[in-house]
């Protein structure tokens, strides 16, 4: 595994899907320079903990949308359109292979950024510090 470790911030119905190994790609409409394999540590925006961590064999610029891709994200083209079209319509599909939930062991935004200055999640996604 690389050395690169994120802290995603995701909502509570994404993340159970992603544990439940439903949801196979996350996307997202931003990437970080390395492109696999690397960790990422799920904060749960209903909870406000970090529930997990799932491993990311690589990720791919999406040029346009399939149905494949769709059913991956569990999410319906026109919703899937209508995300990429925000911004600047970049989109890019991080390939999950496999994800851990915490259990009742879950960190907070400070333990998973390795920051104890940390209080709020990123917004989307960030690295973490080593």
């Amino acid at each position: 595994m690389n050395t690169v470790l994120i802290l995603m911030s995701i909502h509570h119905e994404w993340a159970n899907l992603i544990y439940s190994k439903y949801k196979t790609i996350e996307l997202r409409k931003t990437a970080p320079k390395e492109r696999g394999p690397f960790e990422v540590y799920l904060y749960d925006t209903s909870s406000h903990h970090v529930t997990g961590i799932m491993e990311v064999s690589h990720v791919q610029e999406i040029p346009y949308v399939t149905d494949e891709l769709c059913s991956r994200a569990c999410l319906d083209r026109e919703a899937v359109e209508a995300y990429k079209n925000q911004g600047n319509g970049k989109l890019y599909a991080w390939h999950i292979d496999s994800a851990s939930f915490y259990d009742n062991d879950w960190l907070t935004v400070a333990d998973a950024l390795n920051d104890p200055k940390a209080t709020r999640p990123p917004q989307s996604w960030q690295y973490r510090k080593r």
